[in-house]
């Protein structure tokens, strides 16, 4: 599955009707001419709309004769989530110069995007994905494929900003509760390019009601399925080339490549994989680069669809902003620089956004999210937050944090809301978000964070949930807690089944976001820590043996699996179900491991019978028990791309069953 090509990988856990290129006669256009589901307004649009002059490209070369006869240049992408980047940095002004650039110096040249341009962004908080178009309107669009964060703000809105757009929109896989493609957007689109009659549609990833504020009534089909209709229905209009604006996983792109004949080419992702070179998977070629203004991609294929030339445009300083998408970006951002400004708080720790941390382990950031959660309301017992909802690869503080740095990371309009859930539909809820190997190529996840309980995960082969506890007393499966969390994770997240027919009992009727700023703002300065509230565990010790006490020290001993290669003796501490850690020394001998601590941490649980010390401490595996087999290749994954090595919990024998004095 091109394991010769290498490729970025971000977690995680991604315009006339007419295409306009600026600095090319009007007659040299690629041109538009049939859609499926036409509207009239788009057909006004397809037959009447004309190029605009790019102040970007004064001074450029005319459009190049150096391109093979008979091809056609696909420019891509954008996958912006509503940004527009960074003033004096990567940004929208940048990208415009490029992508100018290579539609005046290429003969046949069209530029498409896949997706994710209206929502999620500090701006988008504000605009609802608005200020995005009047970038977009005037980037020479082709088409534009639909993303799961174009719904961020419901469907409705959606539509509106679809008709509101000087572009067509391509939806092939989403529909109405009627069966109709979602007004605004069209199932596929031809258009010619030279002697090259192009076909164009779009699919979106499976899964697309957990993932967005897409209706449950309305329909999502599936991407392969869709992609084979599609490829059929573009080839009997007469299609040459038939290519893919896609918005599924990076790993489906290699099943429609396997699945559907007839499609020359995919570009896009919805996993923000940025590639080195173009793959070839089955005949089809593959192509991403990324989210936002990094890179720009080009691929030039034939007639019949074949790669002639690749290339992956990374944007840096020496790329000059175009001035009017320059000022354009100038004016946004004064419009909101006072409030984006504004001082709410400060930390005393640093708190990372990535996606890597929030999915694969406990986070400071997740710690201080969830805990405003739960002090928005006196009741809450509990608080889960969709570590997908935690946004942007930045680290913030230590130092002040501003209103843009909070938007930043939850950018969404997602209300906070309070229900009551019975502990075994927690447990539902924990274990239901669990990405376990080999299945996930990220490794084992967790993908939540969370505040009032601990718990204890495995990712090996099935997902597993062990102690958990709220507060310091273990998860009762038949007590009701009250939980705190956004409506979008209640209703709308994959994982979280469990909490769909619950009624909410409390709605704060405010976003995520500002309850956090609240928190910050009350609290002065927050400094949250590591609490040992999420614990991955690979291997269990079981209970140890051969307990010993001394009036100074205790030792016991535990049999090593055969899992465990070598443990890393430095790495090992005790933990108590209060979140409390002591130290513990290790020493293993002949796949024994052998732990010795003060013999009043092990005399701390001794009035509570329900209470056991746990042992908890990395490991180096054997060479061949974590290897996995996929598809006649061994796969060797981290347990986490948040986490270096592999984890083994152990208990203490409690101290009243050991026969002490």
């Amino acid at each position: 599955m091109g394991n010769e090509v290498s490729h970025m990988i971000r977690d995680c856990g991604c315009e006339r009707g007419e295409a306009s290129h600026r600095g090319r006669p009007a007659s040299d256009r690629s041109r538009i001419r049939r859609f499926g589901h036409t509207h009239s307004r788009r057909a006004v649009l397809a037959a009447s709309a004309a190029g605009i002059a790019g102040t970007a490209l004064a001074g450029r070369s005319e459009a190049s004769d150096g391109d093979a006869e008979g091809t056609v240049r696909i420019v891509h992408d954008l996958h912006s989530h509503s940004g527009i980047g960074e003033i004096d940095g990567p940004n929208i002004a940048r990208y415009r110069t490029a992508i100018d650039e290579q539609l005046a110096n290429h003969e046949n040249a069209i530029f498409l995007t896949s997706g994710d341009e209206l929502g999620s962004s500090p701006i988008s908080f504000y605009t609802k994905g608005a200020h995005k178009l009047d970038f977009m309107n005037e980037l020479g669009i082709t088409a534009a494929g639909v993303g799961n964060h174009d719904f961020d703000f419901g469907v409705e809105l959606a539509q509106e900003r679809f008709e509101q757009s000087e572009f067509p929109w391509l939806n092939s896989a989403l529909f109405t509760p009627d069966g109709e493609p979602l007004p605004g957007t069209e199932r596929w689109m031809l258009c010619e390019a030279g002697d090259i009659t192009l076909g164009l549609f779009n699919v979106v990833m499976r899964g697309f009601h957990n993932i967005t504020d897409y209706p449950e009534e309305y329909e999502a089909r599936d991407p392969v399925e869709t992609s084979k209709e599609m490829v059929e229905t573009l080839e009997n209009e007469g299609a040459d080339v038939i290519v893919l604006a896609s918005h599924v996983a990076h790993d489906t792109h290699y099943e429609i490549a396997e699945e559907v004949d007839g499609l020359d080419a995919i570009f896009g992702s919805h996993s923000h994989v940025t590639f080195d070179e173009a793959e070839i998977h089955h005949d089809t070629v593959i192509s991403e680069i990324g989210y936002a203004y990094d890179h720009l991609g080009a691929m030039t294929v034939d007639s019949e669809g074949d790669l002639v030339e690749w290339e992956r445009i990374d944007l840096d300083d020496e790329i000059e902003p175009e001035p009017t998408f320059d000022v354009m970006m100038r004016a946004q951002y004064a419009d909101l620089e006072e409030e984006f400004a504004r001082e709410v708080g400060s930390t005393d720790t640093s708190l990372d956004a990535s996606g890597t941390v929030s999915n694969g382990r406990e986070s400071r950031l997740g710690n201080l999210i969830t805990d405003a959660m739960l002090d928005i309301h006196p009741d809450a017992d509990i608080a889960l937050q969709t570590a997908g909802r935690i946004r942007t690869t930045d680290t913030y503080g230590p130092g002040m944090l501003t209103v843009h740095d909070v938007l930043s990371v939850m950018p969404f309009n997602n209300e906070v809301v309070v229900f009551q859930a019975t502990g075994e539909q927690i447990r539902e809820a924990l274990e239901g978000r669990i990405d376990v190997l080999p299945d996930d190529s990220l490794g084992a996840r967790q993908r939540q964070q969370v505040g009032g309980l601990s718990y204890e995960w495995s990712g090996h082969e099935d997902a597993e949930v062990h102690d958990v506890y709220v507060g310091d007393r273990p998860l009762d499966s038949d007590v009701t807690y009250t939980v705190a969390t956004t409506d979008y994770v209640k209703d709308i997240a994959l994982g979280y089944e469990s909490f769909r027919d619950i009624d909410t009992l409390w709605n704060s009727e405010t976003a995520l976001g500002p309850v956090v700023m609240e928190y910050i703002e009350e609290q002065g300065t927050v400094a949250p820590e590591i609490e040992g509230r999420i614990l991955r565990i690979d291997e269990d010790l079981g209970e140890g043996d051969d307990y010993e006490a001394s009036d100074i020290e205790f030792s016991v001993r535990f049999d090593l699996p055969n899992e465990i290669e070598s443990v890393v003796p430095e790495s090992f501490y005790l933990l108590s179900r209060y979140g409390n850690r002591y130290d513990v020394e290790v020493s293993e001998d002949e796949g024994e491991l052998l732990a010795t601590g003060n013999r009043e941490v092990a005399e701390i649980a001794r009035s509570d019978p329900d209470h056991r010390l746990r042992l908890i401490g990395e490991f180096e595996p054997d060479d061949e028990v974590y290897d996995y087999d996929d598809d006649g290749d061994t796969l060797s994954l981290p347990v986490s791309s948040a986490v270096e090595r592999f984890v083994c919990r152990g208990y203490l024998p409690h101290p009243n069953t050991v026969g002490e004095d």
